[in-house]
């Protein structure tokens, strides 16, 4: 069983009878769901503005609307700040360094000797820098303080984008770009969530490139904590970063909340129909993200994090006007908008 899937089966959904029933278990779950593992963001008070946001607009009735919004949210997968340090270790250990130790045993004749192995890696990680992806402020590289915290790492392997090139004037005055440090071989990329594998693609074609011409020997590794079974494919398929794309946890077509494999969908309580909770979420997903009702490139995941929430996930669950929703829109976990 996953992490997502232990996180899902807390309190699991019973069929009742009435609808009353069904409303009061979702508001049940969603109250140990609150306490327990979303360190207390969604009060009742707020999830009834967020209901109210419903309004029949989709065809159906307010009731009926809020009902299947209230079963959408009892299944929003949610990381906090704790579970974040956890899987930022584990980024580390499993995609990183185990790898690595492999590749340091194997160059050795496959040797056991611990003071061997240990030296070896002192020298591979002195010749490694991790960066994240995006810009200072966003949440890739944000993560890097907690990353380099986690996992007991000095700040000089760590490196801003600008930090991988410099201006060199050469003879004549030509002007050119130099890598800053020959001696360093790999070039690590972790970011938190990859979708559409959108955002690799941009570095692959802009910053990878040009590192490339400068030292085709560099290899370059992108670690993402999650990653849609698609977007980590688009990633390895169509960027430099190839084989060297993983992802922590890999999310496969199930995790596409409202699609016909939808793990979400299989077995829903009393008066909860598929059909009606695609009709509501892709209904209003259109009026706050038109082109964009199952989120971002229709990525259709339901999930946040304690320091953001992706822009793959429904957008009835973060559009607001600050963040580029055309109409009035209460969210009840927030995104903080790239402005």
């Amino acid at each position: 069983m996953s992490p997502l899937d232990e996180i899902r089966s807390l309190l699991p959904l019973v069929e009742d009878e009435g609808a009353e029933s069904t409303w009061d278990s979702l508001r049940r779950r969603i109250t140990v769901l609150n306490s327990a593992l979303w360190e207390g963001r969604v009060s009742w008070p707020l999830v009834e503005r967020w209901l109210e946001n419903f309004d029949g607009r989709s065809g159906h009735t307010n009731e009926v609307e809020r009902l299947h919004a209230l079963y959408l949210l009892a299944q929003f997968l949610y990381y906090g700040s704790t579970e974040i340090r956890v899987l930022l270790r584990a980024q580390y250990r499993d995609l990183f360094l185990i790898p690595l130790i492999q590749e340091v045993r194997k160059a050795s004749d496959d040797t056991r000797d611990l003071d061997v192995i240990r030296a070896r890696l002192s020298e591979e990680l002195n010749r490694t820098r991790f960066l994240g992806v995006g810009n200072p402020s966003e949440s890739g590289v944000h993560l890097l303080y907690f990353f380099r915290q986690e996992n007991g790492l000095t700040k000089s392997i760590f490196l801003d984008n600008a930090e991988i090139t410099e201006r060199f004037v050469g003879p004549g005055g030509v002007v050119s770009r130099q890598l800053q440090d020959t001696s360093i071989r790999r070039y690590i990329f972790l970011d938190d969530v990859c979708g559409s594998g959108d955002t690799a693609l941009k570095y692959s074609r802009n910053i990878l490139q040009d590192i490339r011409a400068l030292d085709p020997d560099i290899e370059f590794s992108y670690f993402s904590i999650f990653g849609t079974a698609a977007g980590m494919s688009n990633v390895r398929t169509n960027t430099l970063f190839n084989a060297r794309s993983a992802a922590l946890i890999e999310l496969d077509a199930s995790y596409r909340c409202l699609s016909n494999d939808s793990r979400y969908l299989r077995v829903v309580p009393e008066h909860v129909s598929e059909a009606t909770v695609r009709d509501v979420a892709l209904h209003y997903g259109n009026l706050l993200a038109p082109g964009h009702a199952g989120g971002f490139e229709d990525s259709q995941m339901l999930f946040g994090f304690h320091h953001n929430t992706p822009d793959n996930t429904l957008p009835i669950i973060w559009r607001e006007v600050s963040n580029g929703s055309p109409i009035p829109w209460t969210p009840i976990f927030r995104r903080y908008p790239k402005i």
